[in-house]
């Protein structure tokens, strides 16, 4: 989502994008909406930047050994692409971020936008994975974090933030609003209040905090469905769950959806179950939809919902409080109301597109201004920059 937020921000302001990314099993050059299939070149592994075999327990040797696997894929990849025609490099995550530092020219400057920090994944072994976090961060230009939690989670990694920016995610929400009075195929029952529940369906989502909750719901009212839309590694067991608790025909799995935006239309509550989350797209767009929104104290979150002014929140994994919390918005549709009102005044201030670009552009601007710098210390003389502007992710 952030990737395809940023090239749709790059393009309205007159720039060309490529983004290199993995399709399938095949990593791919995607221009002007175009994907070209890249021949991936063996290389000699050794010239390949991961962490060093044997490096710390057993944690880290799995990620290690995933790092190894995913590096070499990358850096195989990047052969085939002449990197000197860009004038930045925006990676995404800190493995391609080290492959790419070690292929591109080194005029070139490369920015990073993490999502999440490595290190802090891997408690246990933090100073082995915080060496290497640091010194791809040290070498990156500069780079974003999309919340001051993200941020501050750094700092207690003891990794060096003073590089660190922080842009929050943003969506189009002209685009947004429009799409929501696309038809979709799912009509909302009549005089049911609907809850939706978007994202991933994964463990640390928490979903079946949710489905906890809508079961103690159950007891008191049943005008209301659910609505969970998405797909993933928890989707068997969760259905399971929600049988087990009797919410057969009240709790609906949509799977993955193209039409969140018109569903979102339909959906008078949105409830973000997190257990940890950085700045969750799905707040975002509920937040642009203009709908009530019940989120967990967790991460960024707590950034973008002010309880009681465009949203509610509950401590995380506490299927009790959220069950409350869900009681009081059925209850209340001139809370709703509100909170709805709120939540779109936020979105559209503070997760615009264009407020992610022009801070996005302020970083480019000085990563830019940094190559100037370094190309007059190196030639002796002014050097103006004309080129296009390519992302590779």
């Amino acid at each position: 989502m952030y990737i395809k937020e940023l090239k749709k921000g790059l393009e309205q302001n007159g720039h060309q994008v490529d983004i290199l990314a993995r399709h399938k099993d095949k990593y791919c050059i995607t221009r002007s909406d175009r994907q070209h299939p890249l021949n991936s070149k063996k290389s000699d592994r050794r010239g390949i930047p991961y962490l060093p075999a044997g490096w710390g327990g057993e944690q880290v040797q799995k990620y290690e050994k995933k790092i190894r696997d995913k590096a070499i894929k990358i850096f195989n990849a990047v052969q085939s692409v002449d990197l000197s025609q860009y004038q930045i490099i925006h990676a995404q995550d800190i493995v391609s971020a080290s492959v790419l530092m070690s292929c591109k020219p080194q005029s070139t400057p490369l920015v990073l936008t993490l999502h999440s920090c490595v290190t802090a994944e891997y408690s246990s072994e933090w100073r082995i994975l915080s060496s290497f976090e640091s010194e791809v961060i040290r070498q990156s230009k500069w780079t974003i974090v999309p919340s001051k939690w993200l941020m501050r989670v750094y700092e207690k990694c003891r990794i060096p933030t003073g590089s660190m920016k922080v842009i929050p995610n943003g969506i189009d929400v002209p685009v947004f609003q429009n799409l929501m009075n696309e038809k979709t195929g799912l009509k909302s029952p009549p005089n049911k209040t609907i809850i939706i529940c978007t994202g991933r369906l994964s463990e640390d989502k928490g979903q079946r905090y949710l489905l906890d909750a809508l079961a103690r719901v159950k007891k008191n009212r049943i005008d209301w469905v659910c609505w969970i839309v998405g797909s993933g590694n928890e989707e068997k067991d969760l259905k399971k769950q929600s049988k087990r608790l009797g919410l057969s025909g009240m709790v609906q799995f949509l799977g993955w959806r193209s039409d969140i935006p018109a569903l979102l239309k339909q959906a008078h509550i949105v409830v973000i179950p997190s257990l940890e989350d950085n700045y969750p797209y799905s707040l975002v767009e509920a937040q642009a939809a203009g709908k009530s929104i019940i989120a967990s104290r967790v991460g960024g979150i707590t950034e973008m919902v002010k309880h009681g002014k465009n949203g509610l929140l509950v401590p995380a994994g506490d299927s009790k409080k959220l069950y409350r919390q869900i009681k009081v918005l059925l209850k209340d549709p001139d809370l709703q109301e509100r909170l709805g009102k709120g939540a779109k005044v936020w979105g559209t201030t503070h997760c615009s597109l264009d407020t992610m670009m022009k801070q996005v552009m302020v970083v480019y601007n000085k990563a830019l201004k940094s190559k100037s710098e370094a190309l007059l210390r190196r030639k002796g003389s002014e050097a103006g920059v004309e080129e296009d502007l390519h992302i590779p992710t």
